[in-house]
């Protein structure tokens, strides 16, 4: 009974850990602002064939993939061959979604 006791505490310590508001920042923007929706795509900060798209306001962005074999840039604000991809500085959004 005890073990039963600590595993369910542990199962429930493991699921707050996960939904942490401490996790690592993605770049999706909460899409709050005019701004955001007028920008309307924001890169992924660690997929670079993921980026964001605004399309609501109020409403948190949805992830989009680019085709096989390209990759997000920002620079332009669309999906490049890899071979014309370059690394850019990531650059936080205007908001951020609301927990």
């Amino acid at each position: 009974m005890n073990s039963l006791c600590l595993l369910a505490v542990c199962l429930a310590l493991a699921s707050c850990c996960l939904a942490s508001p401490w996790a690592k920042p993605t770049g999706q923007p909460g899409c709050q602002t005019e701004e955001e929706l007028a920008v309307g795509a924001y890169r992924h900060f660690y997929l670079k064939n993921q980026y964001w798209v605004c399309q609501v306001r109020g409403v948190p962005a949805s992830p989009a993939y680019c085709p096989i074999a390209q990759a997000w840039l920002d620079d332009v604000k669309a999906c490049v061959p890899y071979s014309e991809w370059y690394w850019t500085a990531t650059v936080a959004p205007p908001s951020q979604p609301l927990a």
